[in-house]
């Protein structure tokens, strides 16, 4: 009986045993599949996290390409060599409108894994915001027609308050001697029937306080019989710095945007060495020189010095695209262009205030040899009685400008005289100069 009961005792305890190791390692699988499960999921989220990242990325290189903000209809908010757009969203604040700054927001969701990551990007070298900005006063002879820019703001009508001319000086129009029908007039879709840009009409409409017809009232326009009218679209005595908006650095950094545009595979320096230009600083043949680089594929042109150019050098039209738009800089001298016929880009002068624009012109007709471009206007008697010995951009006979032109000059004036049509174009103008980049505060910030 003794026996029996100890048999019962040692069938128990086993028995417990085999129960409590059975509970255990269901314990213990429950555990396992717990970690396994926990293990899978940090997995997707860290893969949520990674293509959420990966989305700003792919986002910041298509903005860049593209040469767009993320308000633009072009953005295609999505990135679909990473994920398909029901699963990866990128998107912008503000929403709307042009800025410097926006957050990007990159949302990713898939398998109930959801991760949202946003990092701000910042834009710089927006350039020109007119058809003409310049910080010095500007003179009109002869006949031009300006399509300006129609910009964002809006008036009560619904029309334009639109742009042409942004001066830090005035703006003033004088008739040639001998000229008729001449005059400065502001082109929109209103007025398109008495002229155009070189890629014809514009499409939109400007309110009519912002459109300037300016003429000597003694020599009226035979179209007109109205009284000249400086328009909103002209602004007189603004604060400007060209250099500033297009390449956002300060004038006394331009060594590195030179560098920049040297290194550049379809930029070129001309005139950086001392043989290449007379003794007042004109760039020998600068016209012929430019001409082969623009045939040999160069878009970025850096102009040290003085430069004269003539004839159709950038091209035998205006371009629909933006794929051949030129920037082209001339530093610290004076520019003089007749008939260029047509330029596509943005054109940009910077003058020293202590630069002696009297000296460089006349040595232009001193060496006229070396130079090879003479003016029609005026002759080396005239430059200081014509007031020339203030004047270091000189525009004449006929151009087709489609983009912008953008001058620093403080105290100066710049004079156009002939048939000039410029259209301004954000694409060509940007072209070059739009500046992308990670604000602090990113990854990127090292």
């Amino acid at each position: 009986m003794i026996i029996k009961q100890h048999g019962m005792v040692s069938l128990s305890i086993v028995s417990f045993l085999l129960i409590a190791s059975l509970l255990f390692s269901l314990a213990s699988s429950k555990q396992v599949f717990y970690q396994i499960k926990r293990a899978q999921n940090t997995i997707l989220e860290r893969q949520a996290f990674w293509n959420a990242e990966g989305g700003l990325e792919c986002a910041f290189t298509e903005l860049k390409q593209k040469n767009i903000k993320p308000t633009e209809s072009a953005f295609s908010h999505a990135c679909h060599d990473l994920a398909p757009s029901s699963s990866l969203m990128i998107n912008s604040y503000p929403d709307v409108g042009e800025h410097t700054e926006y957050q990007l927001i990159s949302r990713y969701s898939h398998n109930g894994s959801i991760q949202e990551i946003n990092k701000s990007i910042g834009y710089g070298g927006g350039g020109v915001l007119s058809t003409i900005e310049t910080s010095a006063s500007i003179e009109l002879t002869g006949s031009q027609h300006f399509v300006p820019n129609k910009t964002e703001d809006k008036a009560s009508d619904g029309k334009y308050k639109c742009k042409s001319v942004v001066s830090g000086g005035t703006v003033n129009y004088v008739a040639s001697i001998s000229g008729t029908d001449e005059h400065f007039f502001t082109v929109d879709s209103t007025t398109s029937g008495h002229g155009g840009g070189g890629l014809g009409a514009p499409s939109f409409a400007c309110n009519s306080a912002y459109l300037s017809n300016l003429f000597d009232p003694a020599k009226p326009p035979s179209a007109f019989s109205i009284t000249p009218v400086k328009g909103g679209d002209i602004l007189e005595n603004e604060t400007v710095d060209v250099f500033k908006a297009l390449f956002n650095k300060d004038i006394s950094e331009y060594a590195s945007v030179r560098e920049d545009i040297k290194n550049d595979t379809v930029g070129v320096v001309i005139g950086g060495n001392a043989s290449d230009k007379t003794s007042g600083g004109w760039v020998k043949n600068c016209h012929t020189k430019v001409d082969n680089a623009y045939k040999n594929g160069k878009r970025r042109i850096w102009i040290d010095g003085s430069c004269a150019l003539t004839g159709a050098i950038f091209g035998t039209a205006i371009e629909s695209s933006n794929d051949e738009a030129v920037q082209l800089i001339v530093f610290n001298g004076v520019l003089f262009t007749k008939a260029v016929t047509y330029f596509n880009g943005i054109l940009y002068q910077y003058v020293n205030t202590s630069f002696n624009v009297q000296t460089a012109w006349e040595d232009l007709f001193d060496q006229n040899s070396d130079i090879g471009v003479l003016p029609g206007g005026f002759h080396k008697h005239d430059i200081v009685t014509l007031g020339y010995d203030q004047m270091p951009f000189l525009a004449e006979g006929s151009v087709y400008i489609d983009g912008g032109v953008g001058i620093d000059a403080i105290g100066r004036t710049i004079k156009i005289n002939g048939s000039i049509i410029p259209s301004y174009n954000k694409g060509k103008v940007t072209k070059h100069s739009t500046q992308l980049k990670w604000e602090k505060g990113s990854w990127h910030d090292f």
